[in-house]
């Protein structure tokens, strides 16, 4: 994510060698910063133009104040506390983890400089850099990871990413190792995943039940968090501390504007220099201003509607696969996403390994959902709710609503605040519902583990409260297996299984569009959406 190189990781104990103080060991001088950031990202609009972010900087630096609008808010400031996209991207800021991910999906250092896995899969060490520290000038040891990673075991929100760590040994200041219970192959990623950010065990154990408030957080990112009214807006100053290379941006404004229209007229005027998604009905609107540009690629997102199967009437297969029957998709990637983004075939994204390109969707079929209907004990139908947020899944659900409607379903809509909605999820309060999921870490296991695994009922992914054996062994044997084409075998299989239980409706694969002021220089997209804000800025 951030200007990093790209180390060639140790694989048989090798250890690089690191500085001993605490504090940046890059230049701070912005013109140098600058120069590295050059390079932008590519993306391809669902048209199929190229198009590329800023040009690259002369380095006469001008305006550093970025101000950006985001659809939510995030949910929490303490790492452990937050498992959503929005929540993400924002403590990839403020926090370092283990190893990261660069705007390809690559694996690069971050806190760890090196790592090597064992030759038997059941232990990874990670040497730390030793001139790593908190904003507060402290030094960042293997005990703040130790610490961290026991205390995300505890935690409802990290204890999937954590389920296979037995213990985590210092093996001294600068050098963890974490042992697994058994193989397991997506821990490599695991540790880039941004509820694993290291916090300090100092300040946590000093603030108790207050970490994760404004003023009781502290992290080892390039930013430091400032202020922040919920729902409304929230700030992030330059960490004049920060260990690697510093940022050119000294702050970073974040309004929280739900609607997606107000967030384009706040990008047309200047109010905002980034909009972060911009809704697929407004991008028309950006391309066409000339002082704006629509920076757009494939995502590893999949949109949904999911249902909850402890529910009477969608404990029921045969409801289930009526609905995926009954919703016709093209309509939803013709209409909410403006056909920037394709139709979801599957509950793996297709940039993700392990996607099978010949896995078919439901068809469109409403006399087949209407038979289904009939043979599940509904000819007449029935009555239900559906829970989402923001305007984009408000108009999914009317789209959803009127096709329902056709075979005999009358569907009422709630919408919520994001932070409320996921509560509820959570608390498995609701019939049907429409999220998204990012997976980042471009490993199958994260589309996979956390959605529809047993374990993971409710605020760890599994919002559907699906239960079955079948996906349980299979989940679990993909990520045992070593071996990259067995896995993506067995990821076949288990996409089979989950059309024939029909959990969810897989909707589209959207892109990802984001909207930057013309003269912004430094931002480039990062293909698993974290993108860095750190080095934008304007030119005199």
């Amino acid at each position: 994510m951030r200007n990093r190189k790209l180390l060639s990781f140790a694989l048989a104990g090798a250890m690089v060698l690191g500085l001993t103080a605490c504090g940046n060991s890059n230049s701070t001088d912005t013109t140098t910063a600058a120069a590295a950031a050059g390079t932008e990202a590519a993306g391809t609009e669902a048209a199929g133009k190229e198009t590329t972010a800023a040009a690259e900087s002369t380095g006469n630096i001008g305006k550093t104040d970025i101000v950006f609008a985001m659809q939510g808010d995030i949910v929490a400031l303490d790492p452990a506390n937050q498992q959503d996209t929005t929540s993400s991207v924002i403590l990839k800021h403020i926090y370092s983890t283990l190893l990261d991910t660069d705007d390809d999906g690559n694996l690069v250092p971050d806190l760890a400089e090196s790592w090597e896995m064992a030759e038997d899969g059941t232990s990874f060490t990670y040497h730390l850099r030793e001139d790593a520290c908190f904003s507060d000038g402290t030094p960042v040891t293997a005990q703040d990871v130790k610490f961290t990673y026991d205390r995300a075991k505890e935690m409802p929100k990290t204890k999937s990413n954590t389920s296979k760590i037995q213990e985590v040994v210092v093996d001294n200041d600068h050098q963890v190792t974490i042992k697994l219970t058994e193989k397991y192959a997506p821990f490599k990623t695991i540790v880039t995943s941004s509820n694993l950010s290291i916090v300090s065990e100092a300040a946590v154990t000093a603030a108790g039940d207050a970490y994760g408030d404004v003023n009781n957080i502290l992290g080892s990112g390039p930013f430091v968090c400032t202020e922040w009214t919920p729902n409304d807006h929230y700030v992030l100053t330059r960490n004049e501390n920060y260990w690697d290379e510093m940022p050119i941006a000294t702050t970073i404004t974040c309004r929280v504007i739900p609607e997606g229209s107000a967030r384009t007229i706040a990008l047309e005027t200047g109010e905002v220099d980034i909009v972060w998604n911009v809704d697929a009905i407004d991008c028309v609107n950006v391309e066409a201003n000339s002082d704006l540009k629509l920076l757009s690629q494939p995502s590893s997102s999949i949109e949904y509607v999911g249902m909850n199967t402890t529910k009477e009437i969608f404990a029921d297969q045969r409801v289930r696969q009526a609905i995926n029957y009954a919703l016709d998709k093209e309509v939803f990637v013709d209409t909410i996403i403006e056909g920037r983004g394709q139709i979801a075939n599957s509950y793996i994204n297709s940039a993700i390994p392990g996607y099978d390109p010949d896995q078919e969707g439901y068809p469109y079929d409403p006399e087949k959902a209407k038979e289904l209907l009939v043979e599940a004990g509904y000819p007449d139908g029935f009555d239900c709710k559906i829970y989402v947020n923001g305007d984009t899944r408000t108009r999914s659900a009317q789209v959803l609503q009127a096709q329902l409607a056709e075979i005999g379903i009358n569907v009422e809509i709630f919408t919520y605040e994001w932070g409320a909605l996921l509560d509820s999820l959570n608390a498995g309060e609701h019939e049907m519902f429409i999220l998204g999921w990012s997976n980042s870490s471009f490993d199958a296991d994260s589309s996979t583990y956390q959605l529809f695994h047993s374990s993971n009922h409710g605020a760890t992914g599994n919002r559907a409260f699906l239960t079955d054996d079948k996906v349980d062994e299979m989940i679990t044997a993909a990520a045992m297996e070593m071996d990259n084409d067995k896995r993506n075998e067995i990821y076949k299989e288990l996409q089979t299984r989950l059309k024939e239980l029909a959990p969810w409706v897989p909707l589209y694969y959207r892109n990802d569009n984001v909207g930057i002021r013309a003269d912004l220089k430094g931002f480039s997209l990062n293909k698993g959406a974290n993108h860095y804000l750190g080095n934008c800025h304007y030119e005199n």
